[in-house]
């Protein structure tokens, strides 16, 4: 009787299955691995035998040969056919990728350098061939986003608070909707300067966890917190389009609360990346003084 595979090695066969999948259905250049956060649970007792439970959860950069956008295509043929996880797709053209890389793109320099290179079509696009990063503008850029972000954020929350006191409680979903957004938004742009163009606040919050687990925790980490997020994220279409949508009192005052704790914890975030963002601007900075003297 053959060896039973550990839980670890048959995703891996999953995994490497899918990826091939995708490449035959969408025919992309390449396939960049830039985040995986691993789980696994084992159980051992009377009653079981030593059952063991592996989850995977992947952030992937697709590089195509056009401008097309397919990221929403095969983001949906992800989401069917991977059950181990779950995994946030985005892609662009080559074309434009190499000419953010032209541009000093902290996000496609640092992908291209030092993600995974899962799929391969013609060999493009190698890693020897790019420029390294200069942070010299970092920080500033990004002060830039959080300077026009945050408040877009902070306003929404607070039209917010304004509906859930003349009981539009529909519409209160949707406007801390919009400040999840625009705070997501503005947390990848700092972290990662990556634009992003999707409202779907599931995918927004996966892509945030390439850079910290945070933001996810603070609103999926139970069954009734991915309840109420689910009425939130529902409301983006649901308040505005459907006459059934309704939303009780006391779960829009709940996800008030969540929503203003998120926002805190954003601007916390953000912070702290600007930070060290000017730091790494200054120390190399200083190193190039350095090589100059």
């Amino acid at each position: 009787m053959e060896p039973k595979l550990s839980p670890e090695a048959e995703h891996a066969v999953h995994f490497r299955a899918l990826i091939h999948r995708l490449a035959q259905k969408f025919e992309p250049l390449q396939i960049f691995s830039f985040s995986q956060n691993s789980y696994t649970q084992k159980s051992l007792g009377c009653f079981n035998d030593n059952q063991g439970y592996f989850k995977c959860d992947y952030c992937l950069f697709v590089v195509t040969e056009t401008a097309t956008r397919i990221d929403y295509e095969m983001q949906d043929f992800a989401n069917t056919n991977y059950r181990q996880g779950t995994i946030t797709i985005i892609s662009h053209g080559r074309q434009s990728v190499m000419d953010a890389v032209r541009q000093n793109s902290r996000f496609f320099i640092s992908v291209l350098t030092y993600g995974k290179l899962l799929y391969s079509k013609d060999g493009l696009l190698h890693c020897d061939l790019l420029p390294p990063y200069i942070p010299a503008k970092g920080a500033i850029k990004a002060i830039r986003h959080y300077e026009y972000r945050m408040p877009l954020a902070d306003g929404f929350l607070m039209c917010a608070s304004e509906c859930l006191e003349k009981e539009q409680f529909g519409i209160c979903a949707f406007m801390l909707h919009q400040a999840v957004e625009q705070a997501c938004i503005c947390l990848v742009r700092v972290h990662i300067a990556y634009r992003s163009e999707f409202h779907n606040l599931y995918r927004l919050l996966r892509l945030c966890t390439c850079f910290s687990e945070k933001p996810f925790q603070l609103f999926l980490s139970t069954p009734e917190d991915e309840r109420l997020f689910d009425i939130m994220a529902k409301s983006y279409s649901g308040s505005r389009y459907k006459d059934d949508f309704t939303v009780s009192r006391q779960d829009a005052e709940s996800l008030y609360q969540r929503v203003a704790s998120f926002l805190l914890l954003a601007k916390q975030m953000c912070n702290e990346k600007i930070a060290l963002l000017a730091k790494s601007a200054s120390d190399d900075a200083v190193l190039k003084n350095a090589d100059q003297v």
